[in-house]
């Protein structure tokens, strides 16, 4: 049998194309490499971008539904003058009308310098302080139920919020002929009208 010859002319073409064919594959293998490294990159960038204002989104709707919820709570307490400055002139013109009204024949009253209130018992305020200004009330009454009208008009008309920390009542006329303008009791009670700010944003009244 003859010995065959190849002809590496012939071939010498279809290997350098081969040859090139493989360097074009493997520049795209890497670069194809490369760009699913840099896409996956990107993506988890992205992705983390995406969460972060999701839930910057989230707590900005949350915050909002706080509001809309407390809001409205926030400004009555405020109009009814138990957030912000207190409001003594509403308290003395109440208190006034109410003897008027009920025709107290004596009324008479003091208010304390306001005090930082420090309650007896635990008492989380967080940004907020409790101020109180205590009332004393010398009153003289024509019966028993004169005390309890009075309380219910500065419930009803005085801005703010109170407590009756201590009431004292006596007889003082024993006459038998009724007279509207002699009291048939002395009372004196004592009254703390309790209002909130923000911690140091007062001055306190005299």
């Amino acid at each position: 049998m003859a010995e065959q010859k190849i002809d590496w002319t012939v071939l010498r073409g279809a290997v350098g194309v081969f040859s090139i064919c493989l360097l074009v594959s493997g520049i795209l293998l890497g670069a194809s490499d490369y760009f699913r490294d840099e896409m996956e990159t990107e993506y988890r960038n992205h992705h983390a971008r995406f969460r972060d204002v999701s839930r910057k989104y989230l707590a900005v709707d949350e915050e909002e539904r706080i509001i809309e919820q407390t809001y409205p709570k926030f400004v009555h307490l405020y109009e009814s003058g138990i957030l912000g400055p207190e409001h003594r002139l509403s308290w003395i013109e109440s208190l006034r009308s109410a003897g008027e009204e009920i025709k107290l024949p004596e009324i008479g009253y003091r208010v304390n310098s306001q005090l930082v209130y420090a309650p007896e018992f635990p008492l989380a305020l967080g940004a907020f302080d409790v101020h109180a200004s205590e009332m004393q009330l010398s009153l003289g009454l024509l019966h028993e139920g004169d005390l309890q009208s009075l309380f219910s008009a500065l419930d009803r008309d005085a801005e703010g919020l109170y407590s009756v920390s201590r009431c004292e009542a006596n007889r003082i006329n024993e006459q038998t002929e009724f007279d509207p303008a002699q009291p048939m009791i002395s009372a004196t009670c004592r009254l703390t009208w309790f209002t909130v700010d923000l911690k140091g944003t007062r001055k306190l009244s005299l």
